[in-house]
């Protein structure tokens, strides 16, 4: 893919990169911010989670939406999966776990942006979007 077909993100957390791979799948429905922009369906959506190999918006009613497809699970070091909510071509998000000096540099990458309508890709290639959700992480060791 061509590089003005991606974009980067990253964030330091205060803990090992186990730690961390776990806090960002196992718990992510304890640090994911609930808001009409950050569902799929706001009006259902209670929850979400990884399960049975995606990434699953999880609904008041008992149903779920899979925003994602799991490509790769290689705790605690690396995290892929298939976007499945925009169906114009293929995206791919990889979220990196590598320790550094004091904790884990989280590092996610969103390619295939080129497949999206140009505002849409614009918001992300900006850093709007996954920017905003890894400090939604890292809020996490805030007190």
């Amino acid at each position: 893919m061509k590089a003005q077909d991606s974009v980067q993100a990253a964030v330091t957390v205060p803990v090992d990169p186990a730690t961390a791979f776990r806090i960002f799948t196992d718990e992510i429905d304890s640090w994911y911010v609930r808001g009409r922009h950050s569902w799929v369906d706001p009006a259902r959506a209670v929850g979400i989670r990884f399960e049975d190999g995606y990434l699953r918006e999880l609904w008041s009613d008992g149903g779920h939406v899979d925003t994602g497809r799991v490509l790769a699970w290689e705790p605690p070091h690396r995290l892929v999966w298939a976007d499945l909510i925009n169906d114009t071509g293929r995206m791919e998000i990889e979220v990196a776990f590598t320790p550094v000096e004091g904790g884990t540099e989280v590092l996610l990458e969103h390619r295939g942006l080129g497949t999206l309508p140009p505002d849409v890709a614009g918001r992300i290639r900006r850093g709007y979007s996954w920017n905003i959700v890894l400090r939604w992480f890292a809020d996490r060791w805030k007190g």
